[in-house]
């Protein structure tokens, strides 16, 4: 099944990435990769793997509870296969080594003429430096501590991350706290340094279209979101980046970042290949999920009607009149006598499915949150994601009429339903928060089965996941430096820095 996935990945950039190039010898060969074709393929990367059935459903898509498995559920039990945590680890640094690379050549003397010609040079880095700053800030939410380098601090040396080619075979990890302030430094540097009169990619760019407004209103709310993350444990910093970037970020959907895929069996999204190509059925919504969306369970019992994401979010079986969903954490048995459970929508497993990377829904939770649970910003959000998903604006206002005031529950418990098919953000907004307090978490019964993880004196939903083996093989003096920095070692019991809930 991988090795479909790199056979795709190689056509990609001979159909999906295509573009008029001007190759200095031979099309077929040529002497320099165009800066827009690494960054594409990064876009690409992002979007498809860090949230394909090994990383998304059976990774961050379950730890979430969005989805449930339906044969094989060890991992919701959280006994992840090593091929997952690998590729939840690998995958970034191959993007961040893509975007790097663009840098180079666009600095490059010998090459940055010739690189000029895909987009303004200046605007190029400052764009790559903002993806990198996203792609970091997935990694470290879901590890910790990692390998890092910047370009704002590319003579740090104490960055050691993507310098294989200096000889760096064994890099150390930068503490994840040291990590986020960079990250924030980058972001701001980023955005204030894009040239809002020329263009960043002239082709290939499938967030933005080249388009530098866009860009820095993305950098700006990349900052709102870690802001958020660390408004706990270090709220004054927190405050600081929100009054910064508030005013830049995102100001309406049209300003969100999403990857769409293709219209073919190449180029098309990661539910397509896994439910149409491959014809799985390994995966259904999670009961706990289901349970929120129908107002049986939460902070909006009083609303009658059920969330009208529902279907647009999941598709019921045949001879069924509303979504069924899979108990979550119980074993093989009890999700295998479900027999008619939901399958994800189809407009998540068509071709030209459209990933959310960030949204404007996602910001406007986050401006509720930090101007006091703000109800005009809270109701915002509930809108932007009806928007998102295809609602009808009667049914969003009828929806959004009904709702309970903005307090922290229902404000975060919206947002967590608003990140739908972003696995990881809503991973980590539990881990912060706590919410949505409507999860299955181990010791919870269903029937006479309990829920109990398959991981050793793992007790709660996992706060990280744990290093690859092969950094322990590797890199060990490092990974055991990591290690020792983490309050109970290398496991999943771990806290990262902005977790105190």
């Amino acid at each position: 099944m991988k090795k479909i996935k790199y056979i795709f990945a190689s056509l990609l950039l001979s159909s999906f990435l295509a573009c008029d190039t001007d190759y200095i010898i031979d099309p077929d060969n040529p002497e320099v990769a165009p800066s827009t074709h690494l960054v594409t393929s990064a876009q690409f990367d992002l979007a498809y793997e860090l949230n394909d059935q090994w990383t998304g459903a059976r990774g961050t898509l379950g730890f979430a509870q969005y989805w449930a498995e339906t044969f094989y559920t060890d991992e919701n039990r959280y006994a992840l296969r090593t091929s997952q945590i690998d590729d939840l680890w690998e995958w970034p640094y191959r993007i961040l080594t893509d975007l790097k690379k663009a840098i180079e050549l666009v600095e490059d003397p010998q090459t940055s003429d010739l690189m000029a010609t895909y987009g303004d040079n200046n605007n190029q880095v400052q764009a790559c430096r903002i993806m990198m700053a996203f792609t970091f800030s997935k990694l470290v939410d879901t590890f910790g501590d990692a390998p890092y380098w910047s370009y704002g601090q590319r003579d740090n040396a104490a960055f050691e991350g993507l310098r294989l080619e200096e000889g760096v075979t064994s890099p150390a990890y930068t503490d994840i706290q040291t990590i986020y302030e960079d990250l924030l430094a980058e972001l701001l540097d980023a955005a204030n340094k894009m040239d809002d009169s020329k263009t960043v990619f002239n082709n290939g760019d499938h967030l933005y279209d080249g388009n530098p407004d866009k860009w820095i209103s993305f950098a700006h709310s990349i900052r709102l979101r870690l802001a958020a993350h660390i408004s706990d444990v270090n709220n004054a910093l927190a405050v600081q980046v929100f009054n910064e970037s508030d005013s830049k970020a995102f100001n309406s959907s049209a300003d969100e970042a999403n990857f769409t895929y293709g219209l073919d069996d190449i180029t098309g999204g990661p539910w397509h290949q896994a439910f149409t190509v491959e014809a799985r059925r390994d995966f259904g919504p999670a009961l706990s999920f289901t349970e929120l969306l129908y107002n049986r369970v939460g902070p909006f019992t009083s609303i009658t009607e059920e969330d009208p994401r529902t279907t647009q979010y999941f598709d019921t079986r045949l001879g069924t009149t509303e979504v069924v969903g899979l108990p979550y954490g119980f074993g093989n048995a009890t999700a295998r006598a479900v027999s008619d459970e939901g399958i994800p929508s189809s407009d998540i497993i068509k071709q030209n499915y459209k990933q959310p990377i960030l949204t404007y829904s996602e910001i406007e939770f986050i401006r509720s949150e930090f101007n006091g649970w703000n109800q005009a910003n809270y109701e915002n959000g509930v809108k932007a994601s009806m928007v998102f998903w295809g609602v009808s604006n009667t049914d969003a206002d009828s929806y959004i009429a009904n709702l309970p005031a903005a307090n922290q529950e229902t404000v975060l418990t919206q947002k967590y339903i608003a990140l739908y098919m972003d696995g990881l953000e809503a991973w980590t907004e539990y881990r912060r928060t706590g919410y949505p307090n409507t999860l299955t978490v181990p010791g919870d019964t269903y029937g006479s089965a309990t829920f109990t993880t398959l991981v050793p004196d793992l007790n709660t939903i996992p706060n990280r996941v744990t290093y690859p083996q092969k950094e322990q093989l590797l890199n060990n003096t490092n990974w055991n430096a990591a290690r020792q920095s983490l309050s109970d070692g290398d496991t999943m019991v771990s806290k990262l820095f902005w977790d105190v809930n």
